[in-house]
């Protein structure tokens, strides 16, 4: 049976301060805000979505890269993301152009790697609909940042950075069958050398009815974590003591792990 596709929201804007030079909506963005009212996407989704989408976009800019791209991603009507694209910016209209590769290929990641809530039920007509999020995203300048601002940047980016180090190095290398948080709280020697390290598995807050408790699972990813060596992970630092102390929570589900390599 085929699936049908609709645009259901086109309204989100990562950025960390408002971007001077941004168009006023264009008719095709306020066609497809109306969009999200027919098919009645309710605003606890569209504030939750563009929550996590901001905050993983501060963070995963690491290069401090400025522009404009459109994300496309597209769910089942089991919510799970079946695919993702980006492309310029047809929203947002950006002077400068030479970021627009990195940025493409930053907000595909993005979507690959990044836990979005659910679409409500009732958008999807039947079981075998799909439904693509358009979300326009934009990165302005950080030179007019404060110092207090660039430091709380920093620390974004390097948190992001330790996410997906524990993501690439353990949790990408399993199969999953349920949605969940696993959290790694860790002590490691100067040399990187793992001491210690607790993994405890709990259900998203954004997906709670999709997580399953899998100890075999918590219990390989708590072996394999030993086996790590930390002084790659971005941030690893020592304390007085001589030992790195650190806590990450890493987002899982099928899509982000095992078969899908993005």
């Amino acid at each position: 049976m085929s699936t049908r596709s609709t645009l259901i929201m086109a309204t989100v804007a990562a950025g960390l301060l408002a971007l001077g030079g941004c168009q006023k909506p264009t008719p095709a963005e306020a066609a497809a805000t109306e969009a999200v009212d027919r098919q009645q996407v309710d605003q606890g989704f569209i504030e939750a979505f563009s929550q996590v989408l901001y905050r993983n976009a501060l963070g995963a800019n690491r290069q401090g890269l400025i522009g404009a791209v459109d994300m496309h991603m597209t769910l089942d009507a089991q919510n799970r993301v079946l695919a993702c694209t980006a492309r310029p910016s047809t929203h947002y209209l950006i002077a400068d152009k030479r970021s627009d590769a990195g940025l493409i290929k930053l907000a595909t990641e993005l979507c690959w790697n990044t836990l979005f809530p659910e679409v409500s039920p009732q958008v999807f007509k039947d079981a075998d609909d799909t439904q693509v999020i358009v979300a326009p995203l934009v990165f302005p300048s950080l030179d007019s940042l404060s110092v207090e601002q660039k430091q709380r940047q920093a620390v974004r980016v390097s948190l992001y950075q330790q996410v997906r180090f524990l993501r690439e190095q353990l949790l990408a290398r399993q199969s999953v069958d349920g949605v969940g948080v696993a959290s790694f709280r860790y002590v490691a020697n100067a040399q990187g050398q793992v001491q210690e390290c607790q993994v405890k598995l709990e259900p998203s807050p954004y997906r709670p009815g999709q997580f399953k408790a899998d100890s075999a699972l918590q219990q390989r990813l708590a072996s394999q974590c030993k086996q790590l060596d930390l002084r790659h992970m971005p941030g690893f630092a020592t304390g007085p003591e001589g030992l790195a102390q650190g806590f990450v929570s890493v987002d899982y589900s099928p899509w982000m792990n095992g078969a899908k390599a993005h």
